[in-house]
């Protein structure tokens, strides 16, 4: 089956699905195939892409209630609830974070290039940390009111890159 948009589109609809309803074990069979290099799926960057979009659309109605010319914001923290900047997330994930801003503000060119970076040339964890955290903030943000803003946006555990103390 050759991939394409409408199938990336399924299977990102389908990810959110188990993702919403708690199957964990689907979930991580699901992750695991789709950050897999496979020529049966779509690209791990297309399914990203497609959670992306969701998210920004998502994001953009949050900001129509916004004054003109205000930022649009994201909040970002780490697990144990405390905030962190992108840049001291792991490539992958920063990458996705940059990708969504990007998104949100119509820049398509710079919102491919993030999404690339994130998904093209990494191990299978950092692919699979960046579908992770794609899911998880899709999910959230659809999930909660859509009135809260700024939206936060939890990194999940190994999100930040070990560093020797």
């Amino acid at each position: 089956m050759k991939p394409s948009p409408r199938r990336a589109h399924t299977v990102a609809r389908d990810l959110l699905s188990l993702t919403r309803s708690g199957e964990a074990d689907r979930l991580a069979t699901a992750l695991v195939s789709i950050a897999s290099s496979t020529r049966q799926g779509p690209a791990l960057g297309e399914v990203v892409g497609r959670l992306v979009d969701t998210f920004s659309l998502a994001a953009k109605d949050r900001r129509r209630s916004l004054r003109i010319r205000e930022p649009f914001t994201l909040r970002l923290r780490d697990p144990a609830g405390m905030t962190v900047r992108p840049d001291k997330l792991d490539p992958g994930v920063a990458a996705i974070v940059r990708a969504i801003a990007a998104s949100v503000r119509d820049d398509r060119d710079t919102c491919a290039d993030q999404i690339g970076a994130a998904c093209e040339n990494a191990d299978l964890d950092q692919r699979i940390r960046v579908l992770a955290h794609c899911l998880v903030w899709t999910s959230d943000l659809l999930s909660t009111d859509t009135t809260a803003y700024p939206p936060v946006l939890s990194c999940l555990k190994g999100s930040q890159p070990h560093r020797p103390q």
